[in-house]
């Protein structure tokens, strides 16, 4: 992650924001590469460095994320899931440190539930600014963010349900707790994206907004939070974060175990399989 760079995200400092940009247009910003690499070292360096005040996250291009990238997912040499979800076939490089092959055996996060536990820590506000389509992986990555202010032709949703799969990146811990149990339930178990202006109605995003008008308005809004004494802001974060618990962990341990059976099971592979097929056309 380099700023000014083509690399698979981008930075640009605006005085106390910090601005964030998926960057893999060609594939609608799919989540692979060093993407959660390069964005994990970005959060790191806003928490490493007093002078960031907010950091705001948008997707290069028309699209924030569409999630895993299909391409990778075709199944003919997917290795077992345990095995799987403890790598970087899927998702590309995490910047995690290796796990000891005694860790990799213990381990019930698996890379995703690490990757997400160390997003998760940041305690400066964030703002996710959702153009396009925010889908699977996609949709967790922007749900790790306090505030989401979508444009107009934003798509939101876990989209895990038509491959036989779950969610996670934590997406079941936090749904409900934006949306209400029963419309997580919904969102879950159909697999169905929502526009913005729903997203709006359900308490999912802040704002939604016209598309050419996203970033400007996010910014804007990122810029008189970081006007704000930083302490006390991120004092907020903090106990708005402890007003949340039951706990992530234990919520990332039961994601990944269901993934880890589902991603194994042969209706899963098939739909997999047919998702590749369509991408790779």
């Amino acid at each position: 992650m380099r700023e000014g760079t083509e690399s698979d995200v981008l930075t640009e400092r605006h005085g106390g924001v910090l601005l964030v940009r998926l960057n893999r247009p060609h594939r609608h910003n799919a989540i692979g590469g060093t993407m959660l690499r390069d964005l994990l070292a970005a959060f790191d360096q806003a928490a490493a460095d007093d002078t960031v005040h907010v950091v705001v996250t948008t997707g290069t291009g028309p699209t924030f994320s569409v999630g895993a990238d299909a391409a990778d997912l075709g199944t003919g040499t997917l290795p077992p899931a345990r095995e799987l979800l403890a790598g970087d076939a899927v998702g590309g490089e995490k910047g995690l440190p290796p796990l000891s092959p005694h860790g990799r055996s213990l381990d019930d996060l698996g890379n995703a539930g690490r990757w997400t536990l160390r997003m998760w820590e940041l305690e400066k506000p964030t703002i996710a600014a959702i153009n396009g389509s925010a889908v699977g992986g996609g949709f967790g990555i922007a749900l790790l963010h306090d505030i989401l202010v979508a444009g107009e032709s934003a798509r939101l949703g876990a989209g895990f349900a038509p491959l036989g799969l779950t969610a996670e990146l934590g997406i079941s811990h936090l749904l409900p707790r934006v949306v209400g149990a029963v419309a997580a339930a919904d969102l879950l178990f159909t697999g169905r994206l929502v526009g913005a202006d729903e997203a709006k109605d359900l308490g999912l995003v802040a704002e939604a907004v016209p598309d050419d008008r996203l970033l400007d308005r996010v910014m804007e809004l990122a810029q008189r939070i970081s006007s704000m004494p930083p302490l006390g802001v991120q004092s907020s974060k903090r106990l708005l974060r402890r007003s949340m618990r039951g706990d992530l962990v234990d919520q990332l341990r039961a994601e990944h175990s269901a993934q880890s059976m589902l991603f194994d099971h042969p209706d899963t592979r098939a739909a997999l399989d047919r998702l590749a097929a369509r991408v790779k056309r």
